[in-house]
């Protein structure tokens, strides 16, 4: 497998995979670990399809282009600026959550004053940025060693647990059908990676085959690693002490798996886990953040075509700034946030399901079902990728989605 091709893979199960999964069973107990499975294998599906919709869109447009650029060449400036609002609440929020996660539990590791918190997560911020602000070629490659770790640390969670599973209470089922309806949106909110994938079409040279094996891929990891983590703590509890564990907002889930018995080796592995599991999403956001403003302050190219273009032409969007000017844009409004005002992106961060379902997922269906029906020369070149599901299931999925998103932000 190409070097590029493992590297986007991984980017992806990174970006997915989040220290917030280790409570995913807990927040599933009531449904059980068969219903479980089923809702983590259906979202699986699910969130493949607007992946492979963007995959498509994304032959049309030049290198450098982000989904908000894709809306511009669809739908006109205001498709451009509605896009580009919604990404940067959204991803500023969530770097500011990232960096916060990050810069506490290696506060906690170094055992920082809490008096110092705040200048030891503004010194932190410098090597986090220059992570990704580098290259993308960089960024792949720290990605790289993070994942591998924290598959190490999961390795070492799922072995401590195992000899504890017991398989009666994998058998356990829904305690109401308002149980599996609360539950849509925890295995929704789990599958979030699709702000990244036109920063990987460009990593990739814009080669679609490559993307889809790259989203694909990437996307299955994740699903394995959630199916396993949920099935070994399904199994070390009755759903009934699960249910008890999760109404007593308990969030040692170290305790939950040993019984009470203290373990140190689950504790490191539960600490190395949950930092580098916030360290690769922090590089997918961060990467997908990088890309977008690239193209916000990119050079006037009289000659360039502004519209849709061919999947064949070999054109590149090229921007104006250095990696100083992409660092001060990418980190300075998160360390301000972070030093002033906290309460800020924690509040957007309410929003954040509606938000990134309209930016990254329903705003690209809604393009591509345009491109396909204003322009079918397009699709009569060699080599197009054309996703199979036809523009109808599209619209359908895009109102299913901003459905489910009004359900986990609005608590419905």
């Amino acid at each position: 497998m190409k070097s590029k091709v493992l590297g986007s893979m991984m980017l992806v199960a990174g970006s997915t995979i989040g220290a917030g999964m280790l409570v995913m069973p807990i927040n599933s107990a009531s449904v059980g670990f068969g219903v479980t499975f089923i809702e983590l294998l259906v979202f699986y599906f699910l969130m493949l399809i607007p992946a492979l919709a963007i995959a498509e869109a994304t032959q049309f447009a030049p290198q450098g282009t982000s989904i908000a650029g894709i809306m511009q060449r669809t739908f006109g400036l205001t498709g451009y600026f509605a896009n580009n609002i919604l990404l940067y609440v959204f991803a500023y929020s969530l770097a500011c959550a990232y960096i916060s996660g990050i810069t506490n539990v290696l506060a906690q590791i170094l055992s920082v004053p809490e008096g110092f918190r705040r200048i030891f997560t503004l010194l932190c911020i410098i090597p986090l940025g220059l992570i990704v602000v580098i290259s993308t070629r960089v960024a792949d490659l720290i990605n790289r060693v993070m994942f591998y770790i924290m598959c190490l640390a999961f390795i070492v969670l799922v072995g401590i647990s195992l000899t504890n599973i017991n398989l009666s209470y994998l058998t356990a089922g829904p305690v109401s059908a308002t149980a599996v309806y609360r539950s849509i949106p925890i295995f929704f909110l789990a599958y979030g990676f699709h702000i990244l994938i036109p920063s990987l079409s460009d990593y990739l040279d814009r080669n679609v085959r490559d993307l889809k094996i790259s989203l694909i891929g990437g996307l299955t990891i994740p699903f394995v690693i959630f199916t396993i983590w949920n099935l070994v703590v399904h199994g070390q509890a009755s759903q009934e002490q699960l249910i008890e564990f999760a109404q007593s907002n308990n969030v040692n889930i170290a305790g939950l798996i040993t019984h009470g018995t203290p373990n140190t080796t689950l504790a490191v592995a539960i600490t190395l886990f949950t930092l580098t599991a916030l360290l690769t999403s922090f590089i997918g956001l961060s990467t997908a953040l990088i890309t977008t403003l690239k193209e916000s302050f990119k050079k006037e190219q009289d000659k360039q075509p502004q519209g849709l273009i061919g999947a064949d032409q070999d054109i590149k969007v090229e921007t104006k700034l250095n990696r100083l000017a992409l660092f001060v844009l990418t980190f300075a409004l998160p360390a301000v946030m972070l030093t002033f005002t906290p309460a800020a992106f924690v509040f957007f961060l309410g929003f954040a399901s509606i938000i990134s379902t309209l930016q990254a997922m329903i705003m690209p269906m809604v393009a591509l079902i345009k491109i396909r029906l204003t322009n079918p020369d397009l699709y009569k070149e060699k080599n197009v990728y054309r996703f199979f599901l036809p523009s109808s299931l599209l619209g359908l999925v895009s109102v299913a989605f901003l459905i489910m998103a009004l359900m986990a932000d609005l608590h419905f």
